[in-house]
């Protein structure tokens, strides 16, 4: 990505009648004479010459046949002009408010430029303009703005609004514009859960990629977002024009148990109407009834309550029953490890092996 130039000087930007100035000296001609000749006030060319007035397309016409040169050259030399001016004066809208901010985004920059979303190496102030670009806001300040009303209380020491502010921006980034004519309903989510499953299984998938495209066939958009201090948050749902839905889960979790317990428990809040069609859904964990139900979906859609509960009931969990009742569940020998290890029936110490960890690559 090319940079561009930084630490511009308002006395450096060279306004047009600069040029018209050394063109008029080294040719011995008067600024009355080219008024003259150009078919202009005098005033007009003392004003440009001085940078009061800016080249036009008529005056760079006129000056084509006074001095030879072509017209083009003077309107490329006030567009330069102007967007120098541009560029100056936009670095000057900077504040030390929003210069606090950029410095509080400081993992969210490193993981943009990681990517090539952002140059690598900028100043402070040229960083600023390249991450309003990025998240399309004409200030880092407006990025509090976008968190939704009441989703987190804002004493909270673990959440800065302006980094959840910038991931819920990137979230927003990562939808597709290409959607299935399929949605998810009551009638077909067991027939989703159980292709995932299969995902699940496969030791030969590619379980981000597979994962993306099962989903898609159900009008879910789904994407892994980068996870950053300041924004402890578990998902994102929105609701998309066509009416398909489009989910962000963060990789704040390598664990495969934990992943897959989060993804489901994300199809729980589409299931269960948690959103609305001109509103979006962080999952945070604030709004704890909609959140148990979401957890109850994942759990039961995980491991069949009743089975699960003979399960227990037998005390057996040795390596060889827990990968019988997974079996039985279609599901992976970690997500019953888990949900025991989580329900202090097996110590974390336990089965580290078929403990799997997953490396996930941001799309």
């Amino acid at each position: 990505m090319a940079t561009k130039k930084t630490g511009i000087s308002r006395d450096l930007i060279i306004h047009p009648g600069e040029t018209i100035a050394e063109l008029l000296e080294n040719r011995g001609m008067t600024q009355a004479e080219l008024a003259a000749r150009a078919g202009v006030s005098a005033a007009f060319v003392s004003n440009v010459i001085a940078g009061k007035k800016n080249i036009s397309s008529e005056f760079a016409f006129a000056l084509e046949y006074v001095f030879g040169v072509p017209k083009t050259f003077w309107m490329n030399l006030q567009t330069h002009y102007e967007a120098e001016l541009l560029e100056y004066e936009e670095c000057q809208t900077v504040s030390e408010v929003e210069k606090t901010v950029r410095k509080a985004l400081c993992e969210v920059v490193k993981h943009l430029r990681h990517a090539g979303k952002i140059p690598d190496d900028e100043p402070l102030v040229d960083s600023i303009l390249s991450l309003r670009r990025f998240f399309a806001v004409s200030s880092l300040l407006n990025l509090k703005q976008i968190v939704p009303n009441g989703v987190f209380r804002m004493a909270n020491a673990a959440v800065d609004p302006y980094v959840l502010g910038a991931w819920i921006r990137i979230c927003q980034l990562s939808e597709s514009e290409t959607d299935s004519e399929t949605r998810l309903t009551s009638d077909n989510v067991d027939r989703l859960i159980d292709e995932l499953k299969g995902v699940m299984r496969d030791i030969n998938a590619d379980i981000q990629k597979d994962i993306h495209l099962v989903m898609a066939r159900y009008g879910i958009d789904f994407s892994i977002v980068q996870n950053f201090r300041g924004a402890p948050v578990q998902g994102y749902l929105s609701r998309k024009k066509s009416g398909a839905y489009h989910m962000s889960l963060t990789i704040r979790g390598s664990y495969a148990d934990i992943f897959w317990f989060s993804l489901f428990h994300e199809i729980g809040h589409i299931v269960n109407g948690d959103i609305g069609k001109a509103s979006s859904y962080i999952d945070g964990g604030t709004d704890e009834e909609k959140e148990g139900a979401a957890d109850r979906f994942a759990s039961e859609k995980l491991l069949n309550p009743a089975e699960y509960e003979t399960f227990v009931g037998k005390n057996d969990f040795g390596i060889e029953a827990i990968k019988e009742f997974a079996d039985s569940q279609k599901v992976m020998p970690f997500i019953v490890i888990g949900r025991l290890q989580k329900e202090k029936r097996l110590d974390y110490r336990y089965y580290s092996d078929y403990k799997i960890r997953y490396k996930w690559q941001e799309k």
